[in-house]
C-alpha cells in the first residue's frame, strides 16, 4: 500500500507517518512539504491508495490543488487534512471532489479512524467545528466573492465570468442580503470567517 502525506510542516507531517504506520505497518509512506512534489509523487505513483493532503501547502492556492490533483488523478482517494474545519469549506472540498476531510485539530485516534473508514470507502468528515448556520450561495455568488475578495470591480468580474455588469451587481446585493452585511467589505470578511472563501 502507497500513502503520500502532502503537509509543509515537518512535525506534523512525521505525526501523519507515524499514525500511519501504526495502522499499516508494511505501508510505503512518501512524504511531500510543497504542492510540485506532491504532483510528482503521484505522478510516479498512480498506484497510490490515499493521498492525505494538506489544502494551503505552498506552490498552489485555494482549492486549486485539490482541483488539479482529483483532474489529473481522479481514481486516486484523496483525504483533506488541514485547519480550514469550517463547514462551508469543507462542502466546498467535498463538491471539488475530495473524498473526505480530516481536521487538524482532532484527537490522534479520530485521525486513525478516519484514515482507515476513507480507505474502506467511507465518505469521512472529522470535524471539530461544532454545527454552525450555513448560507446557500451558488457557485457564481461564490466565484463573485474570491474576485471581490481579489480587489477586482463590477467590469472585471463581469470579464472573468463572462457576464454582464448589471448581473454581477445582482449578485452582490444578493450575496450581502444573504450574509446579513451592509457593505463588500463587510461581505468579504464575513465570508472569510464561515470559510465560503479561502486565503487573504
Amino acid at each position: 500500500m502507497k500513502i503520500v502525506i502532502s503537509e509543509d510542516h515537518a512535525l506534523y507531517r512525521e505525526g501523519l507517518r507515524n499514525v500511519v504506520l501504526e495502522l499499516y505497518p508494511d505501508a510505503n509512506v512518501m512524504e511531500s512539504g510543497d504542492f510540485a512534489t506532491t504532483q510528482r509523487l503521484i505522478s510516479e505513483h498512480p498506484d497510490t491508495s490515499l493521498l492525505l493532503f494538506d489544502i494551503c501547502i505552498p506552490g498552489v492556492e485555494g482549492l486549486n490543488g485539490l482541483t488539479q490533483i482529483k483532474q489529473s488523478h481522479p481514481l486516486v482517494l484523496l483525504v483533506v487534512v488541514s485547519t480550514l474545519d469550517y463547514q462551508a469549506s469543507v462542502q466546498q472540498m467535498i463538491k471539488k471532489g475530495a473524498d473526505g476531510f480530516i481536521s487538524k485539530t482532532a484527537a490522534r485516534a479520530d485521525i486513525g479512524s478516519g484514515i482507515q473508514r476513507a480507505l474502506n470507502g467511507e465518505l469521512v468528515v472529522i470535524s471539530e467545528q461544532k454545527s454552525e448556520s450555513t448560507v446557500d450561495l451558488t457557485r457564481r455568488q461564490i466565484a463573485t466573492l474570491e474576485l471581490l475578495a481579489k480587489g477586482y470591480r463590477n467590469k472585471q468580474i463581469a470579464t472573468e465570468l463572462g457576464i454582464s455588469d448589471v448581473t454581477v451587481r445582482d449578485y452582490v446585493s444578493r450575496v450581502m442580503r444573504k450574509l446579513e452585511v451592509k457593505n463588500r467589505t463587510e461581505a468579504i470578511k464575513k465570508a472569510r470567517e464561515m470559510g465560503i472563501i479561502l486565503g487573504g
